[in-house]
Formats: C-alpha cells, structure tokens, sequence
C-alpha cells in the first residue's frame, strides 16, 4: 500500500516537476534566444520564473520535505508573488510599445515588488526575536495572510491595467489598419482572464485559512498549483507554434487618440472626404489587403489624426470598418454579377 501511495505521489510531484523545468527552460529562452530576448519577453520571463518559485516550494510541500527547505525558499527574496502580475503588465507595455516611457504611475510595479521584499525581510527579523512557539505561529500566519493578499490586491489591480492597455491597441489597430491578421491581440486577453481566474481559487483558500479550515485550503492551494502548471504548458503552446503573433504592429504614437479628440475640422473637410471617396471609388485602395491609415492621409496629404475625424465624423466608422465595408461591397457586386 505504502509502494501506490509513493507511486501517486510522485506522479503528481513528476507534473509539478516537468513544469518547473519546463518553465525555466522557456524562461532561458526569452532570457537568452538572439530572436526572443526582446524586452517584453524578459518581464514575461521573469513572470514565469516566480511562478517556477511557487511551484519548487508545492512540490516540496507534496513530497513532505524537511521543513528548512521550505523556509529556505520562503525566506530568501526570490518568493515575490506580486512579480507575476508586474511582469505580465510591463510584458503587454512593451509587448505594444518597445520604445515606451514608463509613467511614475507605472513605475509603481518596481516600488510594489520592493515592499513585498521588504515584508519578507520583516517577517525574517520578527521570527528571530520571538521565542514563543505560539506567538511565532500567529505572527508567521500574519504575514503569510499580508504577503498574499497584498499579492492579490496587486493581481486585481495591474492584470486589469494591462487588459486595458490590450484593448487601447485594440482600438488603435481598428482606427489604422484594414486588417487585424497577425496583430490581433485577442489571445492575450484570453491569457489575462485565464489569469484572473486563476486568482479565484487563490481568494478562496485564503479565507479557508482565515475561518480555520486549513485542509480545505491545501485542496485548493493544490488546483491552483494544477492552474500554473497549464498556464506555464500554454504560454509554451504560444511561444514554439505561434511566435508570430508575438510580433505585432508597434504603437506609433500612444497620444494619437487624444490628438484626434483636440483636432478641428477645417473649411477644406468637404474637399479632402470627396478626395477620400474617390480613391475607394475610382482607384480601389481598398483592395490592397496592407492599406493603412498612414498611406491613405499621405495620398490625401493630410494628417493620419485628421483622416480618422474625418471618417467618423462622415461615415460614423473606425479605419477598419470603413475600409471592410467597401470590400463588403464589392464581394456582394461580384456574387451578385455572377
């Protein structure tokens, strides 16, 4: 009997195992490949390596370890849980814009990391002092519960901010380009839920511990363990399959929207919508499939932010939809001429 329960153990423990070696492998990968080590994939690396963290000290819990491996791995400023949701913000930042600023607002994710670290420390220095093996446990409990949810907190507050920034380059493919093949940023958002989810079970075991039902957290500590490990198998998925939608249209200019809002239309408006009207009608530019917003304002010889005002203003459309729509069009005159 004791030889099955080994066998079930360690088969749990060989997934958990697989995945942090895995994990490490793909972060070298962003770390060190010429081609990926772009500086996105290095924050999404380090995202990656703190989940490996969390699960070297699962599986040393599920393989009953002596208790001094844990606090080893507790203890040393390499457990920072808020690094996972900074990394994933400060990957999609850069993912969008190489070449952008960060805001002091922004910055926040360096200054978040320092004070978990720093609580770390705390904790250590408090374990020393305290003697009591009781009053040790209950400040032990105290900061495990602080260290988490100040993780947490961060989670719902930068994995948000990052699924906001997808959705402005969202907006901004739709107002410059006519089509979205390969710079679609859907799959990321797919990621940004799935993590957010992943959070859930997280929330749950800690009010598990909090009321007392320290089982109970342990099943969901486990689930949430089985959640990384997938999450680290799909970003791979992503990574050695569809590198190219890592390579995505660059924001060129962030300000662009408000520009456009700050913009007047002039007495010429009339003049250059006419002009516009008549390369869809006469010189089909929309059936070139690379037509952007750029090189239609340049034809026109007017700004890309006057353009798009324009379109809205007259066609109450985005880029995107009113390019689509004349190819609409014109494969409905083509079936019908058929």
């Amino acid at each position: 009997m004791d030889v099955l329960d080994n066998v079930t153990i360690s088969f749990f423990s060989g997934i958990i195992l697989m995945a942090i070696l895995h994990g490490l492998l793909l972060a070298s990968i962003f770390l060190f490949h010429n081609r990926l080590n772009t500086k996105s994939n290095k924050f999404l690396a380090l995202s990656i390596i703190v989940i490996c963290v969390i699960l070297t000290y699962e599986l040393s819990y599920w393989l009953d370890l002596d208790e001094k491996i844990l606090t080893w791995i507790d203890y040393i400023p390499i457990y920072i849980r808020t690094a996972i949701p900074v990394g994933i913000f400060y990957f999609v930042i850069f993912l969008i814009n190489p070449k952008h600023q960060l805001t002091r607002f922004e910055k926040l994710g360096f200054v978040v990391m320092a004070i978990e670290i720093a609580l770390h420390f705390i904790s250590i220095f408090t374990s020393f002092f305290i003697k009591n093996a009781k009053t040790s446990e209950t400040v032990e409990d105290f900061f495990t519960m602080t260290l988490w949810s100040f993780s947490i907190i961060c989670c719902l507050i930068f994995i948000p901010l990052a699924l906001q920034k997808v959705n402005r380059y969202q907006t901004y493919l739709y107002n410059n380009y006519s089509t979205t093949n390969r710079k679609n940023l859907k799959w990321l958002k797919v990621f940004l839920i799935l993590y957010l989810i992943i959070i859930c079970p997280i929330i749950i075991s800690l009010f598990q511990y909090l009321f007392g039902h320290n089982d109970a957290g342990d099943f969901t500590f486990g689930i949430v363990t089985i959640c990384f490990v997938i999450l680290l198998f799909w970003i791979s998925y992503f990574l050695i399959i569809h590198y190219s939608w890592f390579e995505i249209v660059s924001v060129k200019n962030e300000n662009s929207e408000k520009q456009v809002i700050q913009n007047k239309l002039s007495s010429n408006t009339v003049n250059y919508y006419n002009q516009l009207l008549k390369l869809m009608s006469e010189e089909k530019m929309y059936e070139d499939i690379n037509v952007t917003l750029d090189r239609l304002s340049e034809k026109l010889q007017i700004s890309s932010g006057y353009l798009s005002q324009i379109i809205k203003e007259n066609e109450q459309k985005n880029f995107f939809e009113f390019i689509n729509f004349y190819r609409i069009e014109a494969v409905k005159k083509k079936l019908l001429n058929e």
